[in-house]
């Protein structure tokens, strides 16, 4: 059985951490799950970004996540982080595609429940990409996007080992705190939808018990 931690604003640094261990303990056989939100506005790097080739400014704090993808500006989302040993989902290292489909999901299947229709984009013809270094600048098969409109739903970024996989979810909810375009590189104006972040977690966490065993 899997502990969900729905947690209080912490700072980048903190959040980080605590996927961190998250993950290393999914290393040795946990499932964890943690759904917070952030301090005022930060960003987060995908592990193989540069501080230099991606943002603008640095009167945004910064910190590198343990996933890779493209920067994400976080302060108007809540985030959700999820690590489950690889033989919890039947899958291996190699296998990203399915570990990644197992891992997200439960979170799709959760956006549908509170009335957010959505899908894969592989799933509604959404197999574009763009490229950005700002992660709701892409666009791709791998994307949760809204079946009406198509637009991205969260961002998701994701690290693999040979023994566990770690899910990073970015779902905006409400206007950012401070305009992507001025922190980012090639940045676009913010999307969102809005939602009751308990009816979100609750769902989700139903979803998830069926698939990972999780309370």
């Amino acid at each position: 059985m899997v502990k969900l931690s729905v947690e209080v604003a912490n700072d980048g640094i903190t959040n980080m951490d605590r996927d961190s261990i998250m993950f290393l303990e999914a290393e040795q056989g946990a499932v964890g799950a943690r759904f917070y939100t952030w301090e005022g506005p930060w960003v987060t790097l995908g592990k193989f970004q540069s501080v230099e080739e991606t943002l603008l400014t640095s009167n945004v704090p910064h910190i590198v996540r343990p996933t890779g993808g493209a920067a994400v500006l976080h302060g108007h989302d809540l985030t959700l982080g999820l690590a489950i040993p690889l033989s919890r989902i039947g899958a291996t290292s190699r296998q990203v595609r399915n570990a990644y489909r197992a891992a997200v999901e439960p979170l799709v299947e959760a956006f549908c429940r509170i009335g957010i229709d959505c899908a894969l984009g592989e799933n509604v013809g959404k197999n574009d990409r763009r490229t950005s270094a700002y992660c709701f600048g892409l666009q791709s098969a791998n994307d949760i996007v809204t079946l009406d409109s198509g637009q991205k739903v969260c961002g998701c970024a994701m690290h693999i080992s040979d023994k566990a996989v770690l899910l990073q979810a970015s779902i905006p909810k409400s206007p950012p705190l401070v305009d992507p375009k001025l922190v980012i590189k090639g940045a676009l104006d913010v999307q969102w939808i809005e939602f009751e972040s308990w009816e979100l977690i609750q769902a989700w966490a139903e979803f998830a018990d069926k698939a990972y065993k999780i309370q």
